[in-house]
């Protein structure tokens, strides 16, 4: 694959304007309009309706980028399912990385749960960001369609205002009417209508994507927890050697605490036989009989 592929980032964008261009020069953009009502097609309409064409076209390419990426990921998820030792830590899919952490964890001692739900959160606000440059082009989708109608109507004010001649005569009116409103009227809503409609085209597969993309995390995180519940002797063992632990500290807490007693009861003896040793004797002299 060349270095301008279709996954580059200049590609969606590039051929989203040649397909604009094509279709006004072919004549797409003025059936398009006809088709949604309209019965003139000015200028202004047709340019914001290539407009609108290109950023629909390069919101499609860019989310048609994430297809090979998600087969990939569903084939690792699959594989990893089969036979967890099958995925290579290198590869950098959702499994890979997770299988790397893990046994970095493993080695390290740590706790391998906490990290997968680490590296979940993780991929979950990747997918975000990933994505945040095509919900701003499908939110621009109408934007640009009520932009399309604005001018539309701003042309269709001034023409009128030129048909009308200073007399102001009905007649007169009436035609300014039939030939400059009404019709730059229905082209006008017809490129707003346009916009609505392919953006919510462009919304359905951005809907699409992201849902597929969030079922992938979701699946390498049950082979993994599937993976650990697998291993309960390695998981159980420290636990069994802290409780063993914690039973002989509370032995050896009572026994001195037992010790600390005899010996308080030892002092107090020893001090009350002093005070006995240093207080005076009365002797009594008794004569015998």
């Amino acid at each position: 694959m060349s270095r301008f592929g279709w996954r580059h980032s200049a590609f969606a964008p590039v051929v989203a304007t040649g397909v604009a261009v094509l279709s006004y020069a072919g004549g797409f953009v003025g059936a398009l309009l006809e088709s949604v009502g309209a019965t003139t097609v000015p200028a202004a309409a047709e340019l914001v309706v290539m407009l609108i064409i290109a950023v629909f076209v390069t919101t499609v390419l860019r989310i048609a980028r994430t297809v090979p990426d998600i087969r990939r990921e569903n084939a690792a998820t699959a594989r990893a399912a089969r036979n967890v030792q099958a995925v290579k830590p290198g590869e950098g899919t959702l499994v890979a990385r997770r299988l790397k952490l893990f046994k970095e964890a493993a080695e390290a001692g740590g706790d391998a749960e906490a990290v997968l739900s680490a590296r979940s959160a993780l991929d979950e606000s990747g997918m975000a960001n990933k994505h945040h440059l095509d919900h701003a082009l499908i939110w621009a989708l109408p934007v640009f369609g009520f932009i399309g109608t604005a001018l539309t109507m701003a042309t269709m004010v001034t023409a009128f205002g030129d048909a009308l001649d200073a007399r102001g005569d009905t007649g007169a009116l009436m035609t300014a009417l039939k030939q400059h409103v009404l019709p730059e009227l229905a082209s006008a809503f017809g490129v707003t209508l346009i916009a609505l409609f392919l953006s919510v085209l462009a919304f359905g597969a951005m809907a699409l994507a992201e849902r597929a993309e969030r079922a992938c995390v979701a699946a390498a995180d049950e082979v993994f927890l599937g993976y650990l519940a697998r291993l309960p002797v390695r998981q159980a063992a420290p636990a069994q050697q802290q409780h063993g632990l914690s039973e002989e500290l509370a032995q050896s807490r009572s026994v001195t605490e037992e010790l600390i007693k005899g010996l308080d009861s030892l002092r107090t003896a020893v001090d009350r036989l002093a005070e006995s040793g240093n207080r005076p004797q009365r002797y009594t002299l008794v004569r015998e009989q």
